[in-house]
């Protein structure tokens, strides 16, 4: 199994939470004063707000933390790319745990539509121009003589309904998997040169919906379907001829 650069566990309700405006400012509160208790103190260190105050993001200068929440969402991320730290998921969600706890004890969330986890991970491939080596690779379709640059496939698996037909996103309840992967030069954050990234994040969609209470539990039923979905992604990628990249 390929080794985990980022690890981010997101939650969306089934409506938006327009509270958010008013009470932003206690949530970021509650998250900083868990720090010497359930989390480091360096944890979260800095701490940006949007104009409008709809959007806040708390994060660690040192170990890649980062927790952004809006009226639409809330998200937990693990950045390991930079960090002498390595991806354990049980330490991770035990951190989003409490910090799920002191986020909905304020915002008390009562209808949860989705879940998503998502991870990234880094990949040598046997080519100097990583961009050509995926698309001969992964869409030979394509194969031309132009000199490709920049690849990026994108592609979903949904679970299918009962009925053997694709469900329906705004009523049905299912699993929805998102694969990427992409020349390592178009990641916003960790742009670099003669690599291949991956990303699978799967969804899970809750029909009904969810009670905020329940977040942690589902997200650790989640985690098993998540483990197949990126196996397979990253059985795929190395039987073709990537490999992990150790740095």
């Amino acid at each position: 199994m390929s080794t985990v650069r980022k690890f981010t566990i997101g939650v969306a309700p089934y409506v938006k939470m327009h509270r958010i405006h008013g009470v932003g400012g206690q949530v970021v509160d509650a998250v900083l004063a868990l720090r010497l208790k359930a989390l480091s103190e360096d944890f979260f260190e800095e701490v940006l707000v949007q104009s409008d105050h709809n959007g806040y993001r708390l994060s660690g200068r040192k170990g890649g933390n980062a927790l952004t929440f809006n009226d639409q969402s809330i998200a937990f991320t693990r950045d390991y790319y930079e960090s002498n730290d390595s991806f354990d998921f049980s330490k991770v969600i035990e951190q989003f745990r409490v910090i799920w706890v002191a986020f909905n004890s304020i915002v008390q969330i009562t209808d949860v539509r989705r879940i998503g986890i998502v991870s990234e991970s880094k990949y040598t491939v046997p080519s100097k121009a990583p961009s050509i080596w995926m698309r001969n690779k992964l869409s030979p379709i394509f194969e031309s003589d132009l000199h490709a640059e920049k690849f990026h496939l994108r592609f979903e698996d949904r679970a299918l309904a009962a009925d053997g037909l694709a469900p329906n996103p705004k009523k049905a309840d299912f699993i929805n998997t998102i694969h990427q992967v992409y020349d390592s030069e178009l990641d916003n954050e960790h742009s670099t040169p003669g690599f291949m990234y991956s990303s699978t994040d799967v969804q899970r969609y809750f029909t009904p919906v969810i009670a905020g209470k329940n977040v942690v539990e589902e997200a650790l039923k989640l985690k098993k379907t998540f483990d197949i979905a990126s196996q397979r992604l990253d059985d795929r990628l190395q039987k073709l001829g990537a490999s992990d990249a150790k740095k």
